[in-house]
Parts: structure tokens; sequence; C-alpha cells
């Protein structure tokens, strides 16, 4: 149903804005992967999500403020404003993959 979909999207991208605690509640599969091409950061599986791409987060103290939230079939697209501890402001995609039982299994940010 669309409307559970939809709650699930926009319940995603809230925990993981809060940080690794919440979002170790969202669905995920074991080994989901995630690429942040730009800053050159991989990751797969919870452990390396949360050390390398959470790690980050906090080290550089990203701020995220949703825009705009889209989906598409098994995507679901978060256009993003990110304010770094600088106070510099970059305009964001996130895109993550879920599968037929509603878990991330893939996430890009761009």
């Amino acid at each position: 149903s669309t409307q559970s979909r939809s709650s699930a999207a926009s319940d995603v991208y809230k925990r993981q804005d809060k940080g690794y605690e919440a979002w170790s509640k969202v669905p995920t599969t074991d080994d989901y992967h995630m690429s942040a091409p730009l800053i050159g950061l991989e990751a797969t599986g919870p452990a390396e999500i949360e050390e390398i791409i959470f790690g980050f987060v906090t080290e550089n103290e990203l701020k995220q403020e949703l825009v705009d939230i889209v989906e598409l079939g098994d995507y679901i697209t978060c256009f993003l404003k990110l304010t770094t501890k600088t106070g510099d402001i970059i305009d964001g995609v996130e895109v993550f993959k879920v599968d037929k039982e509603g878990r991330v299994e893939k996430i890009w940010a761009l």
C-alpha cells in the first residue's frame, strides 16, 4: 500500500537524521550498502555504516534539513540542505532503495 510505503519513507529519513541509534531501528538487509562518492566514503553492513558514515556526520557536525521526499517504486529520494560546522550550505540528494519487504538495501548520498 502506498500509504504505508510513504510513512516508511519519511520514517527512514527522520531516523537517519537523529543519529545512529535511531537509524539502527530502521529495517535494513544484513549487508546493506551506502555509497557517498563525493566524499569518498563507502560502507557495508551496520557496523561499518555506524563507524564510517555516522562518524563522518558527527565529526563534521553535519546538520540536515529535508526539502522534499519523492518515492518511485522501490526508490525513496530525499532532497536535502546540509549545513557544515563552518556554516557552508550544500544541496544534497540521498536515494534509498528498498526491497520487497520494505528493508533498505542500498543508499546513495550525492
